[in-house]
Formats: structure tokens, C-alpha cells, sequence
């Protein structure tokens, strides 16, 4: 990488920085001025616009590392998690068969999603106070971009689903349905995790919980109610 460009590269993570601190102070983007945010970085005022056309074009970008960061390992370890239990190559067996080891390979999957986010959060919660922030924001773009990450989560989830055999069968609509309410739901409880140090172990144990009842209950409205209950035995 030459000169010019490993220094453009520093302003930019510079400002995206700057950004997330400020944003952390109980502001949203919206909030602060070009001249603000660029002495907090350090810089130039005219370096901002090297890097971004505009205060939305700075929230996209940190939206977007976000969800490059966290999304594909998420749908990497619930492949793990229900291979710990069933392994590989194991012949498959459906929830008619064993609705018992099934069960206990959605909690499995579910536990270690869940320790996976709230790590996530842990590690980046500036990230998260901006998302927040910004869903209910000022900036329908930033607020779209936000909705649309959500959506992509549970998209992601709802195909783990069905691909790992988590539940038994569920329209797509359905997955698809419960997995939106689970995506929000867990980013709402970022900020708990975040602001509530001292209650994070019981968060983590309230988002397992909630997703076990939403994603059996899904499964006992969908008729499933015997295979449910024999495996709650």
C-alpha cells in the first residue's frame, strides 16, 4: 500500500472512531458538527469529505463493518453447536424420530449464538449504542440500513434453521417470522448488556430463554404440539 493511501486509510478509521466516541455520549450522528467530529479525530475538517460524502455515508460504513464483522461467524457457529451434538456424517434424524436429542441441539445452537452476540457486544459496544441510537434516529437512511441489517440476521437465522433441522417443519414465513422478532429483540438487549454490566449473565440467560419460548412456541402453533411436548420430557 503506498504512502497516500495507508494515510487516507488512517483518516477514515480516525473519523469512523470519532464518530462511535461521540455517538457513545448520548448522542446521535445528527448531533454533532463536521468541525466537532473532525477535532475529535484529529483532523482536518475537509479530510471528512476524502473519505465520506456525508454524515449517512459515515453511519453506512460502520453499519456495514458491523455486520461484516459478526454476521458469517454467527451462521459458523450454530453449524458447530449442532454438529457437537450430532456430529458430521452422523445419519440424519428427524425430529419424528428423536424429538428429544433435537431439542437439545436447538438449545445448544441457542446458547452459543447467544454467548457469540453478547461477546460481540461486549467487545464493540460503542457499535451498538450508535445502532441503537440510529434505528430510532433522525436519518430515515441510516434507519432503513439498520432495519435492513436486522433483517439480514434473521434471514441468516431462519435458514440455519431450516438447513440444520432445529425445528420441525415450519413454513418459511414462519421462520422467517420468528427470527425478525429474535434479531430485534437481541439488539434492543445490547444496551441492557451494555449499561447493566452487573446483570449480563442474566441477560444472556433472559435472550436463551426467550428465544427457546418463541421458537417452540412457533413450532406448537404450527401444530407441532406432540413432538414439543415429548421433547420437553
Amino acid at each position: 500500500m503506498s504512502q497516500t493511501k495507508s494515510v487516507l486509510a488512517e483518516g477514515k478509521r480516525l473519523l469512523m472512531g470519532a464518530a462511535l466516541n461521540l455517538t457513545a455520549n448520548t448522542r446521535s450522528l445528527s448531533a454533532f458538527s463536521l468541525r466537532e467530529l473532525a477535532r475529535s479525530a484529529g483532523l482536518n475538517p475537509n479530510t471528512f469529505y476524502r473519505h465520506f460524502k456525508d454524515f449517512d455515508d459515515l453511519g453506512l460504513t460502520i453499519i456495514e463493518e458491523m455486520m461484516n464483522q459478526i454476521r458469517q461467524p454467527l451462521r459458523d457457529l450454530r453449524r458447530e453447536a449442532a454438529e457437537s451434538v450430532v456430529p458430521p456424517g452422523s445419519p440424519a434424524i428427524s425430529w419424528q424420530e428423536n424429538p428429544r436429542l433435537n431439542f437439545v441441539r436447538s438449545i445448544q445452537v441457542s446458547n452459543v449464538t447467544v454467548k457469540l452476540f453478547f461477546e460481540f457486544v461486549e467487545s464493540n459496544p460503542k457499535a451498538f449504542i450508535l445502532g441503537v441510537r440510529e434505528l430510532h434516529g433522525s436519518s430515515p437512511v441510516l434507519r432503513k440500513a439498520l432495519r435492513q441489517l436486522m433483517k439480514g440476521f434473521a434471514q441468516d437465522m431462519a435458514e440455519d434453521i431450516e438447513v440444520l433441522g432445529l425445528l420441525p417443519t415450519l413454513s418459511q414465513e414462519s421462520l422467517l417470522s420468528v427470527a425478525e422478532v429474535i434479531s430485534r429483540e437481541m439488539f434492543q438487549l445490547s444496551m441492557d448488556y451494555i449499561e447493566e454490566p452487573e446483570r449480563r449473565d442474566e441477560i444472556c440467560q433472559q435472550a436463551g430463554t426467550s428465544i427457546v419460548n418463541l421458537t417452540m412456541g412457533s413450532a406448537v402453533m404450527a401444530g407441532h404440539v406432540g413432538l414439543i411436548a415429548d421433547a420437553l420430557r
